[in-house]
């Protein structure tokens, strides 16, 4: 049986897609994904972490942990896995993220356990 780790961010309110991806744009496991596509997130989120972080390198502006932006119909948040996965999760825009923040949070040390 393979594992779950994302399961409790499908039931939470207002995500409509969750994916956790390897750097090299692996979607290793997501939920969701009637809205929007999980190896499109996947794979875009690799593409902006690697961009990003280079960004900060290059800027010395340290290392990266998180990225979020808006669009008008969502909020993406993308949290560092470690030194080789993200945490991204789509969500509808307008809703309240804290509880998903923190639910990010620890799923991230979690899978920096099961996967580093």
């Amino acid at each position: 049986m393979a594992i779950k780790w994302l399961t409790s961010l499908a039931s939470m309110p207002n995500v409509v897609t969750a994916t956790l991806v390897s750097d090299a744009g692996l979607e290793i496991e997501s939920v969701g994904g009637a809205v929007v596509s999980p190896a499109g997130l996947a794979a875009e989120t690799a593409s902006l972490v690697r961009v990003t972080a280079n960004a900060s390198h290059q800027l010395r502006l340290g290392q990266l942990f998180r990225i979020a932006f808006t669009t008008d119909a969502f909020e993406v948040i993308s949290i560092r896995v470690g030194s080789k996965h993200s945490l991204t999760v789509a969500a509808q825009r307008g809703a309240d993220l804290r509880n998903l923040q923190i639910e990010m949070a620890r799923l991230a040390l979690q899978l920096v356990q099961d996967l580093e």
